[in-house]
Parts: C-alpha cells; sequence; structure tokens
C-alpha cells in the first residue's frame, strides 16, 4: 500500500474513531474496547519501505511546536527493581522540565532542587480528598498526594498542577522514572561512558567507583544520581550537578552510537524506555517517540543545556532555598521558545507571577516547612553566563 494511500485509509480511520467517541457515551466505548482481541505483531512486520527501497522515517506529531515534559524521578521502592533498601517512603526528589524547541534544534533541560520553598496550588487526589494550598519544600507536593492517595495518578497530577502553576508552561506530557526503569534504560543503551573526577564511598547510596574514566552499568549509575549523604557537601544542588553530568554523559553516548540516525536502534531505545518508564498518553507511543527523535537528528552535545534554577537560602530556615530573580527569567525565555544560553533574543518577554493560592496578600513569610532526613546548608546557587552549561561542557574526559 502506498504511503499516501495509507495515510488516507489513517485519516478515514480516525475520523470514524472519532465519531464514535462524539455518538456514544464513554462506558460504551470502554465496554466496546474491552471486547476487542489485540493481537500484536509489531516485532514480526518489517518497516514498511519508500519507493528507493529505505525504511520510512517516523513523523514527529508535534512537529513545528516546542514541548515542555516534566520529568520526575521517583525513589519508590514498589515494583520490580526498585527494592534497594528497606525504605518505605515514596518520594519524589527529582524533577526537571525538559524543553524542546519548536524546530527541535536545542534542548533545554531545567533542575529544581527539592529543599526550594514555594507556594504550593490545591491539589486534588484520586481518593477524592483536596490537599489544601499551603507554602512548602518543592517535593513535598509529590509526597503529599501519594499519601492521600497512595497512587502514582495523584502524585503525578499534583506535581504537573506545581509546575504550570509555578511557570506559566503548559506541559505536553510527563516521564516518570522510578529505580529499575533508570537501571534498565542505562543498561539498554550499554551503560554511560563517564569521567569520575575523584573516588566515591557511598554506602547509602551502595556506591563506592573510583577515580577516572570508566562505563557505568545501570546500578552504579542510579548510585550516582542517588548518592548526596557522605558526597561533595551533601546538599541537593551539587548531587544536581552529579546528575546533569550524569545525564550529558547520556546524551554524549546516544548522539555518539548514532541511536537518532539509525531506525533500528532508534525504536529498540524507544522500546526500551516504553518498558521501563511511566509516561504520559502523549509520550505513550513508539512511532511518535521514534518521529521525535528523527526530527532531533541534527542536535549535537553542544545543543543539550543543563541548568539549576538559580537559588539563595530561605531567610527563614538556611537548610532551605528559594529562587531569585534569575528564575523568573528562564521561565519567560522557555515559555517564548528562546535559547536559555546567551542573552535573551526578546527583552519584552510576557511577565508571569502566579497567583498566591492561599489568598493571603500579606507580605509576612510563612515559616518553613518541617521534613524529615539530614540538614545540610546548600549554598546559593546563582545562575551561570546565559543559564547553564551544554552537555558537550558538562561531559569531559579524564
Amino acid at each position: 500500500m502506498g504511503r499516501s494511500r495509507r495515510a488516507a485509509v489513517a485519516g478515514r480511520l480516525g475520523l470514524a474513531v472519532l465519531a464514535l467517541a462524539l455518538a456514544v457515551p464513554t462506558a460504551v466505548v470502554t465496554d466496546l474496547r474491552n471486547q476487542v482481541t489485540e493481537i500484536d505483531v509489531d516485532d514480526l512486520v518489517d518497516a514498511p519501505s519508500n519507493a528507493d527501497g529505505q525504511a520510512d522515517e517516523p513523523g514527529d506529531p508535534n512537529a513545528g511546536e516546542p514541548l515542555n515534559i516534566l520529568i520526575i524521578g521517583s525513589d519508590s521502592r514498589q515494583g520490580e527493581g526498585n527494592h534497594v533498601d528497606d525504605e518505605t517512603s515514596v518520594l519524589a526528589d527529582t524533577h526537571i522540565v525538559a524543553h524542546v524547541a519548536a524546530d527541535r534544534s536545542r534542548a533545554e533541560l531545567v533542575s529544581v532542587p527539592r529543599d526550594t520553598m514555594v507556594e504550593i496550588p490545591d491539589c486534588r487526589t484520586t481518593s477524592g480528598d483536596v490537599i489544601p494550598a499551603r507554602f512548602g519544600m518543592f517535593n513535598s507536593a509529590f509526597a503529599y498526594a501519594w499519601q492521600a492517595g497512595q497512587d502514582h495518578e495523584s502524585a503525578v497530577a499534583c506535581d504537573i498542577n506545581l509546575v504550570q502553576h509555578l511557570t506559566g508552561l503548559t506541559l505536553d506530557g510527563f516521564v516518570l522514572v522510578e529505580m529499575g526503569g533508570f537501571v534498565d534504560m542505562v543498561d539498554a543503551l550499554g551503560g554511560i561512558d563517564i569521567c569520575i573526577p575523584e573516588p566515591i564511598d557511598a554506602p547509602k547510596a551502595q556506591l563506592t567507583l573510583d577515580a577516572g574514566q570508566q562505563v557505568l552499568d545501570g546500578t552504579d549509575a542510579l548510585g550516582y544520581a542517588r548518592a548526596r549523604v557522605g558526597v561533595g557537601d551533601g546538599t541537593d544542588p551539587e548531587r544536581i550537578e552529579r546528575q546533569q553530568h550524569l545525564m550529558s554523559a547520556f546524551v554524549d553516548d546516544v548522539l555518539s552510537h548514532n541511536v537518532l540516525f539509525d531506525a533500528p536502534e532508534l525504536y529498540g531505545m524507544a522500546q526500551a524506555a516504553l518498558r521501563s518508564l511511566s509516561v504520559s498518553p502523549s509520550l505513550n507511543s513508539l512511532p511518535d517517540l521514534a518521529g521525535l527523535g528523527f526530527a532531533m537528528q541534527g542536535l549535537r552535545s553542544e545543543d543539550v543545556t543543563f541548568v539549576t534554577t538559580p537559588t539563595e537560602p530561605y531567610p527563614l530556615d538556611t537548610n532551605r532555598l528559594q529562587w531569585t530573580d534569575e528564575t523568573d527569567e528562564i521561565w519567560q525565555r522557555l515559555r517564548a521558545d528562546e535559547p536559555l544560553a546567551g542573552e535573551a533574543e526578546d527583552e519584552a518577554a510576557t511577565d508571569y507571577s502566579p497567583e498566591d493560592p492561599t489568598g493571603d496578600s500579606s507580605d509576612e513569610e510563612p515559616e518553613a516547612e518541617e521534613t524529615a532526613g539530614e540538614e545540610t546548608t546548600p549554598e546559593e546557587t546563582p545562575a551561570d553566563d546565559g543559564f547553564g552549561d551544554s552537555a558537550k561542557d558538562l561531559n569531559t574526559a579524564c
């Protein structure tokens, strides 16, 4: 079947499905869908070829539009591959807002330290409970929602509401990475080639590494991403620096292996991702993920920028952080789809200020939220010139 004919058939099928969805109640659609027997033969069917005998490149479903994706790193011990110790808490200490430019020429990954004090909006959970708006640590939104709903749906939804409220961005999807999934992703790539600048002995993260250039398997890479206590100054911003170092090496390995240029390897990585991660419906498509990858074929390691939101100690509790005014510029640039590296292209970008979800307009600072765990004093983390470092700059050989 020719490509244009396949597209026409797909279009008619899409219209038919849409008409069905509009014509009958959702419950009926669900019931009918459950009666359909699904047979998946994708692994046995060859990729379609064009007139030249070459495999058709998958299409980018969001071509011409910027993408904002929330990446959440959870340390839940539930599920296969996640039981690394006897902890029972379900927390999310890693939050990254990933921005992919509309022309697919660059990507920016903005990390938010977990200890940042922010205004958290109301949060609905699957249990029916609504967590009232409050002022607290950034990562408490996920933790409180999990406690109330006892599921990922509640926790992730509250994180999405929080990020959209604070940044003014519209999130196009999310990726929830749990410990076992992270290990699988790294192992699917064959490990990460990285320079470890100094020896690391972090028993709590079950990690011991010598200094020097080496390839980390999934388990060691997870330990490197998790390590905080006993490594460096023990603060979350410094752990984020190591995570960015690890992610830059991962990006470099993906690009150096030509994953984005090789259709079978690209599909293989996408399959590994879908097996290992929990994602939003907007990202739960192998062809769509592959299409996005093909659209980013020209990406180089210097086109991927890692940034940490600029912070300073929170005055009422120096073990906590607060954003500086420079953080507003980061969100402003992302909303305008402007690069974070270099000077702003449009000084007149629209300002955004989240409303106080508590309705309290007083100037009095609320008290810092009490949290469990080791107390460390974070250093002020100013933004670098032009915000952030590229994957190429972060991933230097020993």
